[in-house]
């Protein structure tokens, strides 16, 4: 992929901005200590500049995943089925009180060769930005692809019923504006494990995405 050639600079900013952004967070920190004192506006502002501080060091996080992701530095991968991705996939949603859902025919069967958690992680990412995009519940449906491998149909609840054919696509934008890079690690991760995304398009707005394992991953 042509973007690891900014891994050198991603790498340095991140060394760079991790530092002061410890800082401002210390000085935060010391000032939530006098907290009692501060008026109603200065605990307001307060809470707001803790918020930024935490935001910045969760893309700081993202970067790093990002970097491991292009530079190979992940646990080695194994052999796993798309269900036990699916699996994982519940779960994850449960433990973080997202509301996703996901649907897949027991006898579709797939092997993917994939690091579990980071699939797993990556697919409640893609799953997550389709919810926060259309603000509304998200459902996963999975059938087979013509070429015989497996369509992850990611709809907002109230177009799950266009999940499959008959509208337009085109190549997945994972430089979305808001979503900070947890996004495009996601995107990242799901390409390097063999999966394909594809934006599905209709009445020229953006109805969700399909991801395709194909056979053989």
């Amino acid at each position: 992929m042509a973007m690891r050639a900014a891994a050198p600079l991603l790498s340095l900013l991140g060394h760079e901005l991790r530092a002061p952004a410890g800082v401002i967070g210390g000085y935060l920190t010391l000032i939530d200590r006098a907290a009692d004192r501060l008026s109603p506006e200065q605990a307001q502002a307060l809470a707001g500049a803790r918020r930024a501080q935490l935001r910045l060091v969760e893309i700081l996080d993202d970067a790093s995943r990002l970097l491991a992701a292009w530079q190979g530095d992940d646990t080695t991968p194994a052999s796993l089925t798309l269900h036990e991705v699916l699996d994982g996939v519940r779960a994850a949603a449960l433990a973080q009180a997202l509301p996703l859902t996901v649907d897949a025919p027991p006898e579709l069967a797939l092997q993917l060769t994939a690091v579990r958690t980071s699939l797993v992680d990556a697919v409640v990412a893609v799953m997550a930005a389709v919810a926060r995009e259309h603000g509304a519940d998200v459902a996963l449906t999975v059938s087979a692809s013509a070429a015989g491998g497996a369509v992850c149909h990611i709809r907002p609840v109230t177009a799950r019923a266009v999940a499959q054919t008959g509208h337009a696509r085109e190549p997945f934008n994972m430089w979305r504006p808001g979503l900070g890079l947890r996004l495009v690690v996601a995107a990242t991760l799901l390409v390097e494990a063999g999966g394909h995304l594809e934006e599905v398009l209709g009445h020229g707005r953006r109805l969700g995405v399909d991801l395709t394992f194909a056979t053989g991953n």
